[in-house]
């Protein structure tokens, strides 16, 4: 069991860097979070080991509890969306010789809580569920389907992918063994959305606690926000990958309806990405080119800056758990436009942005032409927002996550390994423990 300085924690965690982001920002904040109450080990992919190193090198103390271990990963040659069938075996092959390290090292360490965390998707739990100890799976997500109905949405020739993508998702979730099988080990489960743990509880009959994935940087790295005065132009703002499912053109044809607008406004769109020309495209044909900016991948420094000199940020993803991005569009203080499903209804509620129901196309870009209308006409409400929307993203610093999770650890290792330690549901990100 745990001595004076915590708990020891296994933590697999496939994606792992301090220095990029996404899923390997997720992971290394996650471990780092972990290591202010517990020891913890982590197993890792062995692509990332080399800038790893160079930043504990020059930062000796921001990991001083944590024990780092690679295991080797080659990644497909096959261009997308052909990867995702090679990369799963593959995939699997390096979560069996996660597993096995972690067996030799449970043998050496004997380990309080073993987790399960990056990455995210359900289709994938990997082997830590066979050692015989307490063992924490998540936060899980994938457990959602790309809503058909918005098929027009995207370009034809993606129609057929995310057709297979949904009936792949409905095999996994419904004939897939080994999900069910790591959730029935579970002492707990973390969902990173309501609509995750919605359907962990029907498909594996088990509770689930939500624990958005990603996180909002501290509050202190960022200015407050400032008031838009008279006359200023509205600013708006996007950031994401140039792909069909982060679907940029339903803003981009909402604008179009507000071109002969009695305000003055501006779109500045960061990232990259197969679909950046098409959609430069688009917005010369719509005649609004002139008021949208496409940066390109801007350095992190400057793409912050671009995004706190904004009004509101849009974002209409049609298939995404939670981004990055929408969480850090709140810790600046920017209200969120966004579409009503997935795990944006979790963290953008009608303080701090506006949700679009995600009906008809036609309906999407009329809701998105209204709100950022009603956001540019009423400083006074669109303020408020901004205001609550730093407060809300207290909620998903890795401060709090840590907390939430230290309490959880306590508890399952108290239980131990035979114990079923959830009893409880409910909504860490909303604070209620």
């Amino acid at each position: 069991m745990s001595d004076g300085n915590g708990l020891k924690v296994l933590v697999s965690a496939f994606a792992f860097s301090p220095v990029r982001g996404s899923e390997f920002a997720m992971g290394w904040d996650y471990v780092r979070a972990l290591a202010e109450h517990h020891r913890v080990w982590v197993i890792t992919r062995t692509n990332e080991r080399e800038e790893t190193e160079q930043f504990l090198r020059h930062h000796p103390d921001a990991m001083p509890h944590v024990t780092i271990h690679a295991v080797p990963w080659s990644r497909s040659s096959f261009a997308y969306p052909l990867h995702e069938i090679p990369y799963y075996f593959l995939f699997r092959q390096w979560q069996w010789r996660a597993y096995l390290l972690a067996r030799r090292l449970d043998e050496q360490i004997g380990f309080d809580v073993i987790h399960q965390a990056i990455p995210s998707g359900f289709r994938e739990p990997g082997f830590l569920w066979k050692i015989d100890k307490p063992f924490v799976w998540g936060p899980v997500g994938g457990l959602q389907y790309f809503p058909l109905r918005l098929l027009p949405a995207v370009p034809l020739r993606s129609w057929p992918f995310f057709v297979a993508k949904n009936l792949t998702t409905f095999w996994a979730m419904h004939a897939s063994a080994r999900p069910r099988a790591a959730a029935a080990k579970a002492a707990q489960i973390l969902a990173g959305t309501s609509l995750a743990a919605e359907n962990i509880s029907v498909l594996w009959g088990k509770p689930a606690r939500v624990l958005c994935e990603v996180s909002a940087p501290r509050l202190d790295s960022f200015t407050p926000p400032a008031r838009r005065q008279a006359g200023d132009v509205f600013r708006i703002v996007w950031s994401g990958r140039f792909e069909p499912r982060k679907a940029l053109n339903l803003v981009l044809r909402a604008l179009h309806r507000l071109r002969d607008a009695d305000f003055a406004w501006e779109l500045t769109c960061l990232g990259t990405g197969p679909l950046r020309q098409t959609w430069e495209t688009l917005a010369r044909r719509l005649g609004i080119a002139s008021r949208c900016r496409f940066l390109g991948q801007r350095p992190r420094q400057e793409a912050v800056a671009a995004m706190a000199g904004g009004h509101c940020f849009v974002q209409p993803s049609l298939y995404d758990a939670t981004t990055s991005v929408v969480v850090e569009a709140l810790a600046m203080g920017l209200p969120v436009v966004c579409l009503d499903h997935f795990g944006f209804r979790d963290v953008v509620d009608a303080n701090s942005g506006i949700r679009i129901r995600p009906g008809s196309m036609d309906q999407i870009i009329e809701d998105f032409a209204t709100a950022l209308q009603t956001l540019a006409h009423d400083e006074d409400a669109r303020y408020a927002m901004a205001m609550a929307a730093r407060a809300a993203s207290t909620r998903l610093t890795w401060p709090h996550k840590a907390a939430a999770l230290a309490e959880i650890y306590g508890r399952i290792a108290a239980a131990g390994s035979h114990a079923d330690a959830n009893p409880e549901t409910g909504n860490l990100l909303l604070g209620r423990l």
